[in-house]
């Protein structure tokens, strides 16, 4: 029987305050984030507890935080209640902890492969090798939508859908200015169409050449395991079925695009009901809840002691006492 499905959040979820709580009250999540700290060069307390500094949503800090309080939730999860998920998916740079969660990665190596992304990727925005950014629209199909990117845009390297988040509602990459026109041509007709304060065209094919450099990192001596534990890839739209496509998954994502949604559907498929957004905000909760109208998700996402608690306590009838299954 699976237990639950653990989605892990990307970047956007970071915000002041987060990690404190769990900082305060377990001493083994506050060394956590020291470790983190020291090997990223980004403080966890000194950036996000409190009110946090102004710096907080720049790529590197709000990355290595998210991926943190992310690994902290999860620890919490397995010392104070047994639990470990069967199943893990990571949204974008939610894929770092998803790795850790199936057992693909350490968290040491997880760390290390994310700032490779963020360094490589900050040097090819310096050179000028790439420009672009994001923008979402909720409510129109994927026809209607793809209809007027390529009405601006006809080539898919300029101009794409990033991800699938549900059946109406994705995200967009590309060229900054096409982006924006895009939107304004969406903005009328849909729910909802607006820019996203990103600066890199993510899931896009002008990142090959980041994905090319982080595939010489990892064939460099990252090691990298089959998962031990079910491991879905938005990427793929599915679950990684060895370390191989583990590995491609790992150096490729960030160039392709995200089919979110069919993979929440692929695990619902696998029997997975029930789902935690593991980290910060609420972002990937309201996407279940957009694509799998019968899961059971937890409310709200797992970064508090109290929220775990709750959690935990509501798949322990499931479970049974410390994640055993019960008979």
């Amino acid at each position: 029987m699976i237990s639950f499905g653990a989605l892990f959040p990307g970047q956007l979820s970071e915000k002041p305050g987060m990690g404190e709580a769990l900082a305060a009250r377990f001493g083994y999540v506050s060394s956590l984030f020291e470790e983190i700290s020291l090997r990223s060069g980004v403080s966890i307390d000194g950036t996000f507890f409190g009110e946090g500094l102004p710096t907080l949503h720049e790529d590197r800090p709000a990355q290595v935080g998210v991926f943190a309080m992310s690994l902290a939730a999860l620890e919490v999860l397995k010392r104070e209640h047994g639990l470990v998920p069967d199943a893990s998916c990571g949204y974008s740079l939610g894929t770092y902890a998803a790795f850790v969660a199936a057992g693909c990665l350490s968290r040491e190596a997880a760390l290390d492969v994310l700032l490779e992304a963020e360094r490589l990727l900050a040097e090819g925005k310096r050179a000028g090798d790439f420009e672009g950014t994001m923008g979402f629209v909720i409510g129109l199909g994927r026809a209607d939508v793809e209809a007027a990117l390529a009405g601006v845009c006809p080539e898919a390297s300029r101009l794409s859908i990033a991800t699938e988040n549900a059946s109406a509602q994705f995200v967009l990459t590309g060229e900054r200015g096409l982006v924006d026109r895009a939107i304004d041509i969406l903005r009328p007709r849909a729910l909802k169409a607006e820019m996203l304060p990103i600066g890199f065209p993510m899931h896009s094919r002008r990142l090959v050449g980041v994905c090319d450099g982080l595939q010489r990192f990892l064939e460099g001596g990252v090691r990298i395991s089959p998962p031990r534990a079910a491991l879905y890839a938005p990427m793929l739209g599915r679950r990684v079925v060895s370390g191989e496509e583990a590995a491609h998954v790992l150096s490729r994502q960030i160039s392709l695009p995200s089919f979110f949604a069919p993979t929440l559907l692929a695990m619902r498929s696998a029997g997975i009901h029930r789902f935690a957004e593991v980290g910060p905000g609420d972002v990937l909760t309201r996407l279940v809840r957009w694509t799998l109208r019968d899961a059971i998700v937890a409310r709200p996402a797992l970064e508090r002691p109290e929220d775990i608690a709750v959690f935990a306590a509501s798949v322990a009838p499931v479970l049974g006492p410390r994640g055993v299954v019960a008979s």
